[in-house]
């Protein structure tokens, strides 16, 4: 029993690996390389609409991070536990907009494992080859389903009538419309009414635009601008 206990007891906190000095600051120089060249590619292909910086340093903060982290853990595994129970003291409310951002997180924590782990022909090989392959999934625009939608409102006077004044120009102009929503205004005189649409014609704005302004009965016409999106 005292050889089992001895050997559980240099497992948990005599088996380490010795970082030396130069190998620490190569380890966390290449970590900085590797997150350089992710977050680089981030901001490459990013396509949204709410970009932060913040976020592109965070990338290569956390590979060089996680590389720290591999290299104080090494072969003990009391530390591994220790830095599990510190770590989960952390609490992280900044909420990922995009799933996205997600993937280029883990993509900077596997690199940093990798880096720290000692692993440095992996981590080069295995950036290099994701960010090309993320680069021509976005050149290609793989899975990328362009459409723009646009808001459109006006009034139109409280009428009964089975053919309403807007239909006519929208059958002409617009390749989809959808009744966001319909309320009263002015009393109940007039409805105000919202739609999402898509022009058949994009250099149709205009006309379409003044030939509905142009109809009785409806007023105070605008077209605002809506979501680009990905997904129909």
């Amino acid at each position: 029993m005292t050889g089992i206990a001895q050997n559980v007891y240099d497992a948990l906190f005599t088996n380490t690996t010795n970082v030396y000095f130069f190998d620490a600051v190569i380890n966390i120089l290449i970590a900085f390389v590797v997150g350089f060249i992710i977050s680089s590619v981030y901001r490459i292909t990013y396509k949204g609409y709410s970009y932060s910086s913040s976020f592109v340093n965070t990338v290569v903060i956390i590979t060089m991070v996680t590389a720290i982290v591999i290299m104080i853990i090494g072969d003990n595994l009391a530390r591994a536990f220790g830095l599990v129970g510190a770590m989960s003291i952390i609490r992280f409310r900044a909420a990922v907009k995009d799933t996205r951002d997600i993937a280029f997180v883990f993509f900077g924590l596997a690199a940093g494992m990798a880096v720290g782990a000692g692993s440095i022909m992996l981590a080069m090989v295995g950036t290099i080859l994701i960010s090309i392959i993320i680069l021509i999934l976005y050149y290609t625009n793989y899975g990328y389903i362009y459409h723009k939608e646009l808001i459109l409102r006006f009034w139109m006077q409280a009428e009964l009538n089975d053919e309403q004044p807007y239909l006519p120009v929208f059958k002409k102009y617009l390749s989809q419309h959808s009744l966001m929503y319909m309320r009263s205004a002015r009393l109940g005189q007039f409805l105000e009414v919202s739609f999402s649409i898509r022009f058949k014609r994009e250099d149709d704005q205009q006309a379409f635009i003044s030939e509905l302004s142009a109809r009785e009965g409806i007023e105070r016409v605008s077209l605002i601008m809506g979501e680009e999106s990905d997904t129909y």
